[in-house]
Protein backbone atom coordinates (compact mmCIF):
# COMPACT_ATOMS: atom_id res chain seq x y z
CA UNK A 1 0.00 0.00 0.00
CA UNK A 2 0.94 3.32 -0.89
CA UNK A 3 2.04 5.25 2.56
CA UNK A 4 4.56 8.13 1.49
CA UNK A 5 5.81 10.10 -1.31
CA UNK A 6 9.13 10.93 -2.09
CA UNK A 7 9.67 13.81 -4.47
CA UNK A 8 13.19 14.75 -5.87
CA UNK A 9 13.55 19.03 -5.16
CA UNK A 10 16.39 20.51 -7.43
CA UNK A 11 19.41 22.40 -6.19
CA UNK A 12 18.97 26.17 -5.91
CA UNK A 13 21.22 26.90 -9.12
CA UNK A 14 20.21 31.34 -9.22
CA UNK A 15 24.33 31.47 -8.32
CA UNK A 16 25.85 28.43 -9.19
CA UNK A 17 28.26 28.34 -12.03
CA UNK A 18 27.84 24.75 -13.58
CA UNK A 19 30.79 22.59 -14.46
CA UNK A 20 31.45 22.46 -17.91
CA UNK A 21 34.21 21.19 -19.49
CA UNK A 22 36.39 23.08 -22.53
CA UNK A 23 35.08 20.71 -25.00
CA UNK A 24 31.29 21.34 -23.71
CA UNK A 25 31.74 25.33 -24.15
CA UNK A 26 33.04 24.91 -27.18
CA UNK A 27 30.26 23.00 -28.71
CA UNK A 28 27.99 25.60 -27.35
CA UNK A 29 30.15 28.19 -28.89
CA UNK A 30 30.00 26.85 -32.53
CA UNK A 31 26.09 26.05 -31.65
CA UNK A 32 25.37 29.64 -30.55
CA UNK A 33 27.54 31.21 -33.72
CA UNK A 34 25.40 28.78 -36.30
CA UNK A 35 22.47 29.59 -34.66
CA UNK A 36 23.57 33.12 -35.22
CA UNK A 37 24.03 32.91 -38.60
CA UNK A 38 20.60 30.99 -39.35
CA UNK A 39 19.34 34.29 -37.91
CA UNK A 40 20.88 37.01 -39.94
CA UNK A 41 19.07 37.02 -42.96
CA UNK A 42 17.30 39.98 -44.66
CA UNK A 43 14.55 41.85 -43.69
CA UNK A 44 11.77 39.85 -45.30
CA UNK A 45 13.36 36.60 -45.85
CA UNK A 46 13.91 36.81 -42.48
CA UNK A 47 10.05 37.58 -41.79
CA UNK A 48 8.87 34.80 -43.77
CA UNK A 49 11.79 32.04 -41.85
CA UNK A 50 10.56 33.88 -38.37
CA UNK A 51 7.13 32.51 -39.00
CA UNK A 52 8.48 29.10 -40.45
CA UNK A 53 10.41 27.96 -37.85
CA UNK A 54 8.07 28.92 -35.18
CA UNK A 55 5.20 27.06 -36.64
CA UNK A 56 7.64 24.11 -37.04
CA UNK A 57 8.94 24.49 -33.63
CA UNK A 58 5.41 24.60 -31.94
CA UNK A 59 4.22 21.59 -34.08
CA UNK A 60 7.24 19.07 -32.79
CA UNK A 61 6.81 20.70 -29.73
CA UNK A 62 2.96 19.71 -29.35
CA UNK A 63 4.26 16.36 -30.94
CA UNK A 64 6.39 15.48 -28.34
CA UNK A 65 3.22 15.25 -25.95
CA UNK A 66 0.74 13.44 -28.03
CA UNK A 67 -0.83 16.18 -29.84
CA UNK A 68 -1.03 15.79 -32.91
CA UNK A 69 -2.77 18.46 -35.22
CA UNK A 70 -2.86 17.27 -39.20
CA UNK A 71 -1.49 20.54 -40.96
CA UNK A 72 -4.88 21.25 -43.04
CA UNK A 73 -6.56 21.55 -39.76
CA UNK A 74 -3.96 23.52 -38.37
CA UNK A 75 -4.72 25.70 -41.28
CA UNK A 76 -8.36 26.10 -40.51
CA UNK A 77 -7.84 26.66 -36.98
CA UNK A 78 -4.87 29.73 -37.76
CA UNK A 79 -8.12 31.55 -39.69
CA UNK A 80 -10.50 30.83 -37.08
CA UNK A 81 -12.45 27.96 -38.46
CA UNK A 82 -13.54 25.72 -36.57
CA UNK A 83 -10.94 22.31 -35.97
CA UNK A 84 -9.79 19.21 -34.04
CA UNK A 85 -8.68 19.98 -30.10
CA UNK A 86 -5.69 18.87 -31.32
CA UNK A 87 -5.15 21.73 -33.34
CA UNK A 88 -6.49 24.33 -31.22
CA UNK A 89 -4.25 23.31 -29.13
CA UNK A 90 -1.40 23.39 -31.63
CA UNK A 91 -2.13 26.97 -32.52
CA UNK A 92 -2.14 27.91 -28.79
CA UNK A 93 0.85 26.43 -28.35
CA UNK A 94 2.24 29.07 -31.68
CA UNK A 95 1.20 31.70 -29.42
CA UNK A 96 2.15 30.68 -26.55
CA UNK A 97 6.15 30.38 -27.87
CA UNK A 98 5.76 33.71 -29.88
CA UNK A 99 4.34 35.40 -27.28
CA UNK A 100 7.19 34.07 -24.30
CA UNK A 101 9.89 34.36 -26.94
CA UNK A 102 8.84 38.10 -27.67
CA UNK A 103 8.44 38.76 -23.88
CA UNK A 104 12.64 39.04 -24.20
CA UNK A 105 13.14 41.37 -27.54
CA UNK A 106 15.77 43.48 -26.94
CA UNK A 107 17.79 41.63 -24.26
CA UNK A 108 14.15 42.21 -22.02
CA UNK A 109 14.98 40.12 -18.57
CA UNK A 110 12.84 37.07 -18.33
CA UNK A 111 10.04 37.20 -15.76
CA UNK A 112 8.06 35.03 -14.01
CA UNK A 113 5.04 37.27 -15.13
CA UNK A 114 6.19 36.12 -18.55
CA UNK A 115 6.25 32.35 -18.24
CA UNK A 116 2.32 32.53 -16.46
CA UNK A 117 1.26 34.67 -19.17
CA UNK A 118 2.81 32.61 -21.57
CA UNK A 119 1.55 29.42 -19.66
CA UNK A 120 -2.13 31.14 -19.80
CA UNK A 121 -1.94 31.61 -23.63
CA UNK A 122 -1.29 28.04 -23.86
CA UNK A 123 -3.97 26.62 -22.12
CA UNK A 124 -6.89 29.49 -22.70
CA UNK A 125 -8.65 27.02 -24.63
CA UNK A 126 -8.23 24.19 -22.67
CA UNK A 127 -11.50 22.64 -21.12
CA UNK A 128 -9.64 20.90 -18.40
CA UNK A 129 -6.92 22.97 -17.56
CA UNK A 130 -7.95 27.02 -17.99
CA UNK A 131 -9.13 27.12 -14.63
CA UNK A 132 -5.46 26.26 -13.34
CA UNK A 133 -3.72 28.23 -16.51
CA UNK A 134 -1.41 30.71 -15.71
CA UNK A 135 -0.59 30.08 -12.22
CA UNK A 136 1.83 27.43 -10.16
CA UNK A 137 -0.11 24.32 -9.45
CA UNK A 138 -1.33 23.86 -5.94
CA UNK A 139 -0.84 20.14 -5.72
CA UNK A 140 1.29 17.71 -6.34
CA UNK A 141 2.12 16.23 -9.78
CA UNK A 142 4.15 13.33 -11.15
CA UNK A 143 5.37 11.98 -14.27
CA UNK A 144 4.40 8.19 -15.55
CA UNK A 145 2.67 6.15 -13.33
CA UNK A 146 -0.86 6.61 -13.38
CA UNK A 147 -3.35 9.49 -13.29
CA UNK A 148 -3.95 8.21 -9.98
CA UNK A 149 -0.88 7.47 -8.07
CA UNK A 150 2.59 8.46 -8.50
CA UNK A 151 3.74 4.99 -7.75
CA UNK A 152 6.33 3.96 -10.36
CA UNK A 153 6.61 7.25 -11.67
CA UNK A 154 9.49 8.39 -13.36
CA UNK A 155 9.38 11.75 -11.92
CA UNK A 156 7.84 13.25 -9.06
CA UNK A 157 8.60 16.76 -8.39
CA UNK A 158 8.72 19.55 -5.78
CA UNK A 159 5.57 19.80 -3.19
CA UNK A 160 3.82 23.00 -4.24
CA UNK A 161 4.48 24.77 -1.35
CA UNK A 162 8.22 24.88 -3.10
CA UNK A 163 7.51 26.17 -6.64
CA UNK A 164 7.71 29.85 -6.33
CA UNK A 165 10.76 29.94 -4.17
CA UNK A 166 12.17 27.43 -6.89
CA UNK A 167 10.64 29.60 -10.08
CA UNK A 168 12.15 32.80 -8.56
CA UNK A 169 15.63 30.99 -8.39
CA UNK A 170 14.97 29.63 -11.91
CA UNK A 171 14.32 32.99 -13.17
CA UNK A 172 17.67 34.73 -11.13
CA UNK A 173 19.50 32.07 -13.10
CA UNK A 174 17.81 32.76 -16.41
CA UNK A 175 19.06 36.67 -16.67
CA UNK A 176 22.46 35.71 -15.75
CA UNK A 177 24.95 36.94 -18.51
CA UNK A 178 28.48 35.15 -17.42
CA UNK A 179 27.37 31.66 -19.47
CA UNK A 180 27.46 30.79 -22.94
CA UNK A 181 23.82 30.98 -24.04
CA UNK A 182 23.05 28.04 -25.08
CA UNK A 183 24.40 26.53 -22.07
CA UNK A 184 22.19 28.57 -19.86
CA UNK A 185 19.13 27.71 -21.76
CA UNK A 186 20.01 23.92 -21.60
CA UNK A 187 19.88 23.99 -17.97
CA UNK A 188 17.18 26.72 -17.58
CA UNK A 189 15.14 24.05 -19.60
CA UNK A 190 16.23 21.13 -16.88
CA UNK A 191 15.66 22.66 -14.07
CA UNK A 192 12.63 24.14 -15.15
CA UNK A 193 11.38 20.83 -16.20
CA UNK A 194 12.75 19.06 -12.93
CA UNK A 195 10.33 21.91 -11.17
CA UNK A 196 7.13 21.14 -13.29
CA UNK A 197 5.63 24.14 -11.94
CA UNK A 198 2.38 23.76 -13.77
CA UNK A 199 -0.56 21.15 -13.69
CA UNK A 200 -0.26 20.67 -17.28
CA UNK A 201 1.69 21.96 -19.88
CA UNK A 202 5.39 22.19 -18.45
CA UNK A 203 7.05 20.88 -21.40
CA UNK A 204 5.72 23.12 -24.12
CA UNK A 205 6.74 25.88 -22.23
CA UNK A 206 9.78 24.28 -20.98
CA UNK A 207 11.09 24.19 -24.43
CA UNK A 208 9.46 27.60 -24.87
CA UNK A 209 12.21 29.11 -22.41
CA UNK A 210 14.97 27.72 -24.47
CA UNK A 211 13.94 30.33 -27.33
CA UNK A 212 13.16 32.82 -25.06
CA UNK A 213 16.75 32.77 -23.64
CA UNK A 214 17.94 32.56 -27.28
CA UNK A 215 16.48 36.13 -28.00
CA UNK A 216 17.24 37.58 -24.17
CA UNK A 217 21.01 37.31 -25.02
CA UNK A 218 20.78 38.24 -28.67
CA UNK A 219 21.52 34.89 -30.26
CA UNK A 220 18.50 35.52 -32.44
CA UNK A 221 16.66 38.42 -33.43
CA UNK A 222 13.77 37.41 -35.30
CA UNK A 223 13.65 33.24 -35.29
CA UNK A 224 13.87 30.41 -33.42
CA UNK A 225 15.30 26.81 -33.54
CA UNK A 226 13.67 24.28 -33.87
CA UNK A 227 15.02 22.12 -31.34
CA UNK A 228 11.82 20.14 -30.51
CA UNK A 229 11.71 18.75 -34.05
CA UNK A 230 15.13 17.44 -33.17
CA UNK A 231 13.71 15.59 -29.73
CA UNK A 232 10.72 14.56 -31.18
CA UNK A 233 12.86 12.53 -33.41
CA UNK A 234 14.07 10.42 -30.66
CA UNK A 235 12.34 11.07 -27.61
CA UNK A 236 13.69 8.10 -25.21
CA UNK A 237 17.11 10.30 -25.48
CA UNK A 238 15.63 13.64 -24.44
CA UNK A 239 13.65 12.48 -21.66
CA UNK A 240 16.27 10.17 -20.46
CA UNK A 241 19.00 13.70 -20.63
CA UNK A 242 16.01 15.23 -18.65
CA UNK A 243 16.14 12.79 -16.23
CA UNK A 244 20.62 12.89 -16.25
CA UNK A 245 19.84 16.43 -15.18
CA UNK A 246 17.74 15.62 -12.36
CA UNK A 247 20.84 13.17 -11.50
CA UNK A 248 23.05 15.78 -11.45
CA UNK A 249 24.72 15.24 -14.77
CA UNK A 250 24.38 19.09 -15.99
CA UNK A 251 26.92 18.63 -18.73
CA UNK A 252 25.28 15.84 -20.19
CA UNK A 253 21.88 17.58 -21.07
CA UNK A 254 24.21 20.72 -22.47
CA UNK A 255 25.62 18.67 -24.62
CA UNK A 256 22.67 17.14 -25.88
CA UNK A 257 21.02 20.57 -26.55
CA UNK A 258 24.46 21.92 -28.24
CA UNK A 259 24.03 19.10 -30.26
CA UNK A 260 20.69 19.60 -30.94
CA UNK A 261 20.62 23.00 -31.80
CA UNK A 262 23.75 22.17 -34.43
CA UNK A 263 22.01 19.94 -36.52
CA UNK A 264 18.31 21.95 -36.28
CA UNK A 265 20.14 25.28 -37.13
CA UNK A 266 21.82 23.09 -40.47
CA UNK A 267 18.29 21.72 -41.41
CA UNK A 268 16.56 24.63 -41.09
CA UNK A 269 19.31 26.73 -43.10
CA UNK A 270 18.57 24.38 -46.11
CA UNK A 271 14.74 25.22 -45.86
CA UNK A 272 15.57 28.93 -45.27
CA UNK A 273 17.38 28.47 -49.07
CA UNK A 274 14.01 26.99 -49.93
CA UNK A 275 11.86 29.32 -48.78
CA UNK A 276 13.67 32.46 -50.16
CA UNK A 277 13.92 30.62 -53.55
CA UNK A 278 10.17 29.82 -53.72
CA UNK A 279 8.48 33.43 -55.00
CA UNK A 280 10.96 33.33 -57.80
CA UNK A 281 10.27 30.00 -58.98
CA UNK A 282 6.64 30.55 -58.63
CA UNK A 283 6.90 33.17 -60.55
CA UNK A 284 7.64 31.41 -63.43
CA UNK A 285 4.56 29.02 -62.82
CA UNK A 286 2.00 31.39 -63.40
CA UNK A 287 0.92 33.91 -66.15
CA UNK A 288 -0.06 37.53 -64.73
CA UNK A 289 1.31 40.70 -65.37
CA UNK A 290 4.03 42.45 -63.05
CA UNK A 291 2.52 44.22 -60.63
CA UNK A 292 -0.72 42.08 -60.87
CA UNK A 293 -2.62 41.00 -57.82
CA UNK A 294 -1.00 37.68 -58.25
CA UNK A 295 2.32 38.19 -58.71
CA UNK A 296 2.19 40.38 -55.91
CA UNK A 297 0.36 37.36 -53.79
CA UNK A 298 3.31 35.25 -55.16
CA UNK A 299 5.50 37.63 -53.25
CA UNK A 300 3.73 37.54 -50.04
CA UNK A 301 2.86 33.41 -49.61
CA UNK A 302 6.28 32.73 -47.91
CA UNK A 303 5.23 35.20 -45.26
CA UNK A 304 1.40 34.26 -45.25
CA UNK A 305 1.34 30.42 -46.69
CA UNK A 306 -2.44 30.37 -45.33
CA UNK A 307 -4.93 32.65 -46.48
CA UNK A 308 -8.27 33.26 -46.91
CA UNK A 309 -10.13 36.23 -49.23
CA UNK A 310 -9.63 38.92 -46.36
CA UNK A 311 -6.22 38.05 -46.42
CA UNK A 312 -5.20 38.10 -49.58
CA UNK A 313 -6.93 41.50 -50.00
CA UNK A 314 -4.97 42.54 -47.44
CA UNK A 315 -1.17 41.60 -48.51
CA UNK A 316 -1.92 42.55 -52.22
CA UNK A 317 -4.37 45.80 -51.62
CA UNK A 318 -6.10 44.40 -54.26
CA UNK A 319 -10.00 44.83 -54.83
CA UNK A 320 -12.14 41.51 -53.19
CA UNK A 321 -12.62 40.83 -57.47
CA UNK A 322 -9.38 41.16 -58.56
CA UNK A 323 -8.08 39.00 -55.17
CA UNK A 324 -10.08 36.09 -56.14
CA UNK A 325 -9.15 36.37 -59.71
CA UNK A 326 -5.07 35.59 -57.99
CA UNK A 327 -6.25 33.43 -56.02
CA UNK A 328 -7.86 30.76 -59.09
CA UNK A 329 -4.05 32.00 -61.09
CA UNK A 330 -2.38 30.68 -58.12
CA UNK A 331 -4.74 27.85 -57.46
CA UNK A 332 -4.61 26.58 -61.44
CA UNK A 333 -0.76 27.01 -60.43
CA UNK A 334 -0.55 24.24 -57.88
CA UNK A 335 0.79 26.73 -55.58
CA UNK A 336 -2.31 27.53 -53.63
CA UNK A 337 -4.45 24.66 -52.49
CA UNK A 338 -8.17 25.02 -51.15
CA UNK A 339 -8.30 22.63 -47.68
CA UNK A 340 -11.98 23.79 -46.85
CA UNK A 341 -13.83 21.88 -49.52
CA UNK A 342 -16.86 24.37 -49.65
CA UNK A 343 -18.37 27.72 -51.25
CA UNK A 344 -17.81 29.75 -48.48
CA UNK A 345 -14.85 31.10 -45.60
CA UNK A 346 -12.92 29.28 -48.06
CA UNK A 347 -9.20 29.19 -46.92
CA UNK A 348 -6.30 28.03 -49.16
CA UNK A 349 -2.24 26.91 -48.05
CA UNK A 350 0.97 27.30 -50.05
CA UNK A 351 1.78 23.54 -50.10
CA UNK A 352 5.34 24.18 -51.01
CA UNK A 353 5.30 25.84 -47.67
CA UNK A 354 3.39 23.54 -45.69
CA UNK A 355 5.12 20.47 -47.86
CA UNK A 356 8.95 21.69 -45.86
CA UNK A 357 7.54 21.80 -42.57
CA UNK A 358 7.17 17.94 -42.81
CA UNK A 359 10.39 17.82 -45.30
CA UNK A 360 12.54 19.69 -42.26
CA UNK A 361 11.12 17.48 -39.66
CA UNK A 362 12.01 14.67 -41.95
CA UNK A 363 15.34 15.67 -42.44
CA UNK A 364 16.17 16.35 -39.09
CA UNK A 365 14.86 13.01 -37.81
CA UNK A 366 16.99 11.31 -40.78
CA UNK A 367 20.15 12.58 -39.09
CA UNK A 368 18.89 11.63 -35.18
CA UNK A 369 18.39 7.84 -34.30
CA UNK A 370 14.61 7.17 -34.75
CA UNK A 371 12.59 6.57 -31.36
CA UNK A 372 11.60 2.60 -30.08
CA UNK A 373 8.63 4.57 -28.51
CA UNK A 374 7.58 5.44 -31.98
CA UNK A 375 8.04 2.25 -33.57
Amino acid sequence: MLDHVEVEIPARIGDRTPPLSPDTLALCEAAGQGIVALDAGPGRYLTALAEFLTRTESLASSRIERVYADLDDLARASLGEESSASATSTLAATRALRQLTESCDGGTPLSERAILEAHAALLADDLLERQSAGSYRTQQNWIGGSDFTPRNAAHVPPSPDLVPDLMADLVAFANRDDLTPVALAAITHGQFEAIHPFNDGNGRIGRGLVSALFRRRGTTRRTVVPLAAVMLADVDTYFQKLADYRAGDVESLVRYVAGAAVTATAEAEVSAQRLAALPAQWGERIVARRGSAAQRLVVELPEHPIVDIATVEAVTGASRARAYDAIEVLQDAGILQEVTGRARSRIWVAADVMDEVADLEDRIGARSRPSARWR
